[in-house]
């Protein structure tokens, strides 16, 4: 209880600072202007459903990026696209990136294709940048993986497309899982060309504990997840996928796969970075990034 107050006084503060700037946003309005470099022309698709396919459609998630190592054909990790120059990916992904060398492809759908078509309607190109910067958080810990999060500047700004946009981030948080925010979903590409939409719902910390804490212990900063179906989610190189959830016609990523057990049985929680909890770390981070570039 005296969590959930604190929360609605956080949320109440900053209306009234808004307000007494002259300048109130309502929480819809504020999602959006926020912050001066983040969630601008984002979370935007051709599809708004709230209940997705197994199997993602053509340009329905195309904040998605992959990590690839030079000259290899199967990417390492995911990753989400925030800004035209910002991927968002974990600590550990990014410890395995070198700058100037380590690449993100933008805008991809079946990787078994050149092109991307689906009936008559076809997406552009993919587009592939190098990794120039990794800004990895301070408080990183390779051991409990706690702070796993990490940002990527590209060595170049990416044109937005049908099939290139940045996901909105949680500049205010609201809650999902309830009763009018029941579908979030996990996209990711696994052994299949195409990217796979698990339906995901919410573990409570301590239920989660009570499964996984054996193997890992869970700190602030990290949230459970498991199929709201009971599969087993392949996880090789899925890591820095996004938690998705639809709100108010625009996608935001919730939170983002930082581990799975891969002895795992069917049910058992995944682990995700909180993205709420980084939300200054992510737009400080990108503000500096892009000011420094300027």
């Amino acid at each position: 209880m005296a969590n959930s107050v604190g929360q609605v006084g956080v949320i109440l503060l900053l209306i009234v600072s808004l307000v007494l700037a002259g300048d109130f946003h309502f929480p819809d309005k504020a999602q959006l202007e926020l912050s001066d470099v983040l969630n601008k022309n984002c979370g935007d698709t051709i599809f708004m459903d709230r209940v997705r396919p197994p199997e993602s459609r053509l340009q329905e998630t195309p904040w998605l990026a992959l990590f690839y190592y030079p000259e290899d054909a199967v990417h390492f990790c995911h990753g989400t696209l925030i800004t035209t120059s910002h991927v968002l990916t974990t600590a550990v992904c990014a410890s395995n990136m070198v700058p100037n060398e380590s690449e993100v492809s933008l805008g991809e759908y079946d990787l078994g294709t050149d092109q991307d078509c689906e009936e008559t309607k076809c997406s552009d190109a993919t587009v592939r940048r190098r990794v120039q910067q990794v800004f990895s958080h301070q408080g990183y810990n390779q051991d409990s993986f706690e702070n796993d999060i990490a940002i990527v500047q590209l060595d170049r700004e990416v044109a937005l497309s049908d099939s290139i946009k940045p996901i909105c981030l949680p500049l205010l948080k609201f809650d999902v899982g309830k009763v009018n925010l029941p579908f979030v979903y996990n996209t990711l590409w696994t052994s299949k060309p195409r990217p796979q939409q698990y339906w995901m719902r919410y573990v409570e910390l301590e239920a989660c504990r009570a499964q996984i804490g054996h193997k890992i212990d869970l700190n602030e900063g990290q949230i459970c997840a498991g199929s709201y179906t009971n599969q087993i989610i392949e996880m090789v190189g899925g890591a820095g996928s996004a938690l998705e959830v639809e709100y108010h016609d625009r996608f935001y990523q919730v939170a983002m796969l930082s581990i799975g057990l891969l002895d795992a049985e069917p049910g058992t929680p995944y682990v995700y970075v909180d993205i709420p909890r980084y939300i200054k770390w992510i737009h400080g981070t990108v503000k500096n990034s892009t000011e420094a570039e300027n």
